[in-house]
């Protein structure tokens, strides 16, 4: 993947982990939406089935589930990019606290 500009992209940058995980740490211009407190499935119908939705948490688990409840729900162009190490590494976007 490409270095992404938060500015500049369609693509939606989503983080799945928990609000404290967040705070210590996420990718500039990422929304969070925590996986684990169920705010994944509400979300769904207010994210565009059209756009680029890349998904990151601590280890690739909770995005790998919720990319999967996005595939099921119609989304075509989702990609779990893992921990957000390796996210940061995949977009080039940087980590801020």
């Amino acid at each position: 993947m490409t270095t992404l500009d938060p500015a500049s992209t369609t693509a939606i940058l989503i983080d799945a982990r928990t609000a404290e995980e967040y705070a210590t740490g996420h990718l500039a211009g990422s929304r969070l939406l925590d996986f684990t407190a169920g705010e994944f499935p509400i979300a769904i119908p207010h994210l565009d089935p059209q756009a680029e939705i890349l998904l990151y948490c601590r280890s690739g688990n909770r995005s790998g589930q919720a990319r999967e409840l996005l595939l099921a729900a119609g989304f075509a162009n989702v990609t779990n990019l893992g921990s957000l190490a390796e996210a940061a590494a995949a977009t080039g976007l940087p980590i801020i606290e």
